[in-house]
């Protein structure tokens, strides 16, 4: 159990378990929103942020009345590396909370795609709280919503591919400087894009296989049915109606359903290709398999004139070299599905290193920080060839956080 406490960011010492500021996030120096303060260097940058109030956990570090060190404590606070275990136990409490605003977010997804089906209006308080919630999620840590999203069954993809794309935009405007409204703004955005499938004949929508020429025009249609449906609630805001006519748009004009270009394609809508791509690329769906997250963004990377390209810079260090979810080969001959990213280095995430048997059971596994000074592996490749034998370790994601 937790125990919060308010101090002042000048009480900050060593050792305690700071848990954000009491201001807005935007000032935030540091990537972690939770983390030990372990040596001089954090409580200069904490106070060098310019707020005057913090929190700290006095259940899980150092409370105030605790400021006697001794010479050899400040030693080896001062020399230590981050305490894998306790960010371990922290992350995973964070991805069981998220596993519950999944489960919600279906329910209330599946709903509003029901609404929206029989002509009612949508009903706009429900989606802003789950907005707000996903958001709140995203500042507690960007990458876990999203992994656990990641996860859904292709026969959820129509609803859970509106809460991921809505996650994945509120990190994209995280990343690019936004504000907190504005990251609302773009996660409601986000989430409604693609409310005019609910029109698209289900036949059409989950056909496995290739869809001829009039479904694809069928399909192209959802753009501009769903804009007609947003337009007509007063209750939902322009920006979101234009995300949801836009969101196919592409940088060089060869988009629909208006053969935007450039800067004439909204912010927002922009923000929203990129993610609605990739979220698409990496799902199962009913006619294909989830591409590997890394490879993912390596092919999206080689598509000229699709996105805007700053923008999908941003969405690369968004989510990592190696997105969480992904494969990769280790310099051990190991394997490693990536759990958390470490901003400082993309190149070296936390992963769950595992040994595989020629039958692809994991034989052994641990939770290793690559950016640790004392690691002693490393990633060679991504792993993408080996992802349809092995994605059954990201469906089973907590499980394995858990055996850590």
């Amino acid at each position: 159990m937790s125990h919060l406490k308010k101090i002042s960011v000048s009480d900050l010492i060593p050792g305690m378990y700071f848990c954000g500021f009491d201001g807005p996030w935007i000032d935030n120096p540091f990537w972690k929103k939770k983390f030990r303060m372990n040596t001089p260097a954090d409580i200069r940058q904490a106070q060098s942020a310019g707020l005057k109030y913090c929190w700290i956990d006095t259940s899980k570090g150092k409370d105030v009345r605790d400021n006697a060190f001794s010479k050899e404590e400040h030693t080896t606070l001062s020399d230590m590396a981050p305490r894998l275990s306790e960010e371990s136990s922290d992350l995973l409490e964070e991805m069981e909370e998220a596993q519950r605003l999944y489960e919600n977010a279906k329910v209330i997804t599946q709903t509003m795609f029901k609404q929206v089906r029989l002509g009612k209006a949508i009903d706009t308080a429900a989606c802003l709280r789950l907005v707000d919630e996903i958001t709140a999620s995203v500042m507690r840590s960007s990458s876990v919503l999203i992994s656990v999203a990641r996860l859904k069954h292709a026969d959820e993809y129509s609803y859970i591919h509106s809460v991921a794309v809505c996650a994945l935009m509120v990190s994209l405007g995280r990343t690019l400087g936004m504000d907190e409204t504005s990251c609302k703004e773009a996660g409601l955005a986000g989430y409604l894009h693609d409310v005019g499938k609910a029109f698209i004949p289900l036949d059409v929508l989950n056909k496995p296989g290739k869809l001829t020429d009039q479904e694809f025009r069928v399909i192209q249609r959802h753009p501009s049915l769903g804009y007609e449906y947003l337009r007509g609630d007063p209750k939902i805001p322009d920006y979101a109606a234009n995300v949801c006519l836009h969101h196919h748009e592409k940088l060089d004009g060869s988009g629909y359903p208006d053969k935007q270009q450039g800067n004439v394609i909204s912010v927002y809508a922009r923000m929203a290709a990129i993610c609605d791509v990739y979220d698409a690329i990496t799902s199962d769906r009913p006619y294909k398999d989830g591409w590997d997250p890394a490879e993912s963004i390596a092919q999206m990377a080689s598509w000229e004139g699709h996105f805007d390209r700053p923008m999908f810079l941003a969405f690369v260090r968004t989510l990592g070299i190696y997105p969480v979810g992904s494969i990769v080969k280790l310099r051990s001959g190991r394997r490693g599905l990536v759990v958390k990213q470490n901003c400082q280095d993309l190149t070296k995430p936390v992963v769950k290193a595992f040994t595989i048997s020629d039958t692809f059971e994991v034989l052994d596994s641990e939770l290793v920080d690559l950016f640790c000074p004392a690691a002693t592996d490393s990633v060679v490749e991504r792993g993408g060839e080996d992802w349809l034998k092995l994605k059954g370790l990201s469906m089973n994601f907590i499980d394995h956080m858990k055996s850590a």
